[in-house]
C-alpha cells in the first residue's frame, strides 16, 4: 500500500539495533522480538496521548489489547538498525486502533507492521470503560489513515 501522510502524524516510538543475543543461528531476529518491540512502541504512542503505566494504574485502569495483527515483510538481520513509527487509525468512545510500522533505518524499507485495537478496562472488574475525552482528542490529533502505509 502507498499513499501520502503528513509526516508529523507519525510518532517515532522505538529506535534500536538487532543485537547478537536477539538473533538465531542464521542471523535473523527472533520473531518474539518483533512483538516485544511493537509492545514497547505501544507504550510510547500511548505516552503521546498522556497514558503511561503509572498514570493508567493510578486511574484504576489497565490497557487491554483485544486484537493485534502482524505483517512481516522481510526479516531483520543481526546488526541492522530499526525504527518504529506509530499513529492512530480510529478512536471510538471505548476503543482505539493504531498502527505501528517498523522500518530499516538505513534503507527506509518497510520490515513489519502491527495493527492493534485496544481498550481501557477497570482494574477491579475488568470491564471496558470510556476513554477520557482529553486522550481521545490527543489521539485524534495523531490520526493517520490506512492508505498512508508505505
Amino acid at each position: 500500500m502507498s499513499g501520502k501522510a503528513k509526516q508529523d502524524n507519525w510518532v517515532e516510538t522505538f529506535r534500536g539495533a538487532v543485537l547478537a543475543p536477539e538473533y538465531d543461528p542464521e542471523s535473523s531476529m527472533n520473531s518474539r522480538l518483533y512483538i516485544e518491540r511493537f509492545d514497547q512502541a505501544t507504550w510510547f504512542l500511548l505516552h503521546a496521548i498522556g497514558v503511561t503505566p503509572r498514570t493508567i494504574k493510578s486511574a484504576g485502569r489497565r490497557i487491554a489489547v483485544v486484537r493485534q495483527n502482524f505483517q512481516y515483510v522481510r526479516e531483520l538481520r543481526g546488526g541492522e538498525l530499526v525504527r518504529i513509527e506509530s499513529g492512530f487509525i480510529a478512536v471510538g468512545k471505548k476503543h482505539m486502533r493504531f498502527l505501528h510500522r517498523m522500518v530499516d533505518v538505513e534503507t527506509g524499507d518497510l520490515v513489519a507492521t502491527s495493527d492493534v485495537t485496544a481498550v481501557q478496562a477497570g482494574l477491579e472488574n475488568g470491564k471496558t470503560v470510556p476513554l477520557p475525552p482529553d486522550q481521545v482528542e490527543k489521539a485524534n490529533n495523531l490520526t493517520i489513515t490506512e492508505d498512508t502505509i508505505d
